[in-house]
């Protein structure tokens, strides 16, 4: 009995030393489909009715085979036969005055077949249990191989043995392998020793030791858990989760097998890297399905859009915004600095002088040629400054009738209004008459101040006296004095591309008037301004700007329109405080 109890924790230290890791179940059984050619040698341990219990030799041969399995155990199916001796000495322990023999020894020889049960503790380490069946022959006889004295009566030979095992087999190669065993076997008979003595059967048990030869078998090269006949990978690397074609799975579709994604949860059909991530072509942590800016430079941190930050939200990123604290809304260059405005400033010159002799044929109002360069200087200063308006005053010299030079005055006059309206003034921004000879502006009495008096004069007017000068002059198409001015902004539809800056943010096309209050780089914050005034009861409006010197396009928040720059200005204060 101590000899069984040392196998078994011989047998519990060694599967304990070796079974360091786990089998994983998701590949095949070590033994899955294979045979095993096994020769084990031994010793018995009989228990009977000599005295002294004793050791003997014993031999063994067996055929397994082991049904394919994932599992981390697997069932095997054994043919066996063995060979071997049973001995004891010291005479029997009972009835001994009537035995005359003092040792005995038996031959044994059995063959059946049993079930096994393999647990993968590794994939090299491989506890088991076994129970099986098999016929059993023995031949007591003493240790001299002489009868026994006395000599047993008839009986059978002939015999069924219970035997129950426990072991270890270690794989060394693929097909090459070593067994430890330890094991009990029960025979429903008392006679093994060739007596029949007391009230128990005889029982022996069994330590072996051997090799064994594996062939056949699953081929699962990769140990992915499918066999090579129907792995579409028959190359994936160990310890990978396959799918039912034995390619490792990949979750999120992206072509990149789960074990080597680094983002396993990518969206379908968003372009990954080698590392299984969304691409991110300018590296600043933002996918580029995500990215609303995928061009940013290297090392500028980026929002939640992967677009630079800017903390005034005037346009220009941070990382090259030379004034990071512009107020909100204002327009900037592309450096983030605010644009000086604009504004056209005050004409200088707002006479101009056209002498009726070098200008007009003689006795006539005709213009000639030399008077057109002259004109284009005033048309110039009339486009630049397209709000504003102004007389045409012909005049003569005292020589001859009042009459004739005071229609020669007219006809002089209208013609220079035709040249402006030919070239696109507007005939609301004229008007004309002639006055003969009535303000010269030197002697008539000399040649030389006849011919300064003989001149066309262009003369600016201002609003605030339109009203005088139209009292005072005959306009072309005379205007009643009772008729109002004109509601534009009923009437006309306001013309940005014609627009001029008249200074405080003011804008006109030369008929209509607006103001700006704003300007934004995109569209959903100016229209959000936009509603914001227009709750307040002003009639808001957006215009898009995309000029060059503005660095890109910008949407300008602007409230009109407006009659008149007077009209427009009081508004602006209203919102504007300057």
């Amino acid at each position: 009995m101590k000899l069984m109890y040392y196998i078994i924790i011989l047998i519990t230290i060694t599967t304990q030393i070796f079974a360091q890791s786990n089998y994983d179940e998701k590949i095949f059984h070590p033994y899955s489909g294979k045979f095993a050619l096994s020769i084990d040698g031994g010793v018995t341990y009989s228990r009977t009715d000599f005295k002294n219990d004793g050791l003997d030799l014993l031999t063994r041969a067996s055929l397994e085979f082991y049904i394919p399995t994932l599992s981390f155990g697997s069932i095997g199916f054994k043919a066996f036969g063995g060979l071997g001796y049973l001995t004891a000495d010291g005479s029997p322990s009972s009835n001994s005055e009537f035995i005359n023999t003092a040792d005995f020894r038996t031959l044994t020889y059995n063959f059946g077949g049993g079930v096994s049960y393999n647990y993968a503790a590794t994939t090299t380490v491989l506890p088991y249990l076994f129970g099986g069946i098999s016929y059993f022959y023995f031949d007591p006889k003493t240790k001299d191989g002489n009868e026994l004295q006395p000599a047993i009566g008839s009986f059978s030979p002939h015999k069924i043995m219970l035997t129950g095992e426990t072991g270890v087999k270690f794989l060394l190669s693929e097909n090459f392998g070593l067994n430890i065993a330890a094991g009990v076997n029960y025979i429903n008979s008392d006679l093994l020793d060739g007596y029949k003595l007391g009230t128990d059967n005889d029982i022996f048990f069994h330590a072996l030791g051997g090799l064994t030869y594996y062939f056949g078998g699953v081929k699962d090269t990769d140990g992915d858990g499918i066999r090579d006949k129907f792995d579409q990978c028959p190359e994936t690397p160990p310890m990978v989760t396959v799918d039912e074609f034995g390619c490792p799975v990949d979750s999120d579709k992206d072509n990149v097998p789960d074990y080597a994604d680094d983002c396993p949860n990518t969206p379908v059909n968003i372009p990954v890297d080698v590392n299984g991530c969304p691409v991110d072509s300018d590296k600043d942590g933002i996918a580029d399905y995500l990215d609303l800016c995928k061009d940013t430079p290297k090392g500028v941190y980026v929002d939640d859009r992967g677009c630079p930050e800017d903390a005034d939200d005037d346009g220009v990123p941070d990382f090259k915004d030379l004034c990071p604290n512009t107020p909100v809304g204002t327009e900037v260059n592309k450096w983030g600095c605010p644009i000086d405005e604009k504004v056209f400033e005050p004409i200088q010159k707002t006479e101009f002088i056209l002498s009726g002799g070098i200008n007009f044929e003689i006795g006539k109002a005709d213009l000639l040629n030399v008077a057109f360069p002259e004109l284009q200087k005033v048309l110039k200063v009339m486009n630049d400054y397209p709000d504003t308006k102004w007389k045409i005053e012909g005049h003569t010299d005292n020589t001859g009738k009042y009459e004739k030079n005071l229609e020669l005055s007219k006809e002089r006059a209208l013609s220079v209004y035709n040249c402006f309206v030919s070239n696109g003034i507007n005939k609301s921004r004229l008007l004309s008459n002639g006055y003969s000879s009535d303000y010269p502006i030197a002697d008539n009495t000399t040649e030389t101040g006849r011919a300064l008096n003989r001149r066309v004069a262009i003369i600016l007017i201002s609003d605030e006296n339109v009203k005088n000068v139209v009292e005072t002059v005959t306009p072309v198409n005379p205007v009643k004095e009772t008729e109002k001015k004109p509601d534009f902004t009923e009437t006309r539809k306001y013309n940005p591309a014609a627009e001029r800056n008249v200074g405080r943010m003011v804008f006109t096309d030369g008929y209509l008037y607006c103001f700006q209050v704003a300007s934004f780089r995109t569209k959903e914050k100016a229209d959000e301004e936009s509603a914001n005034y227009k709750a307040q009861g002003f009639n808001t409006f957006v215009v898009i700007a995309n000029l060059p010197e503005l660095d890109g396009t910008w949407y300008r928040v602007r409230v009109g329109y407006f009659n008149s720059l007077e009209e427009a200005l009081k508004k602006r204060s209203l919102i504007i405080r300057d």
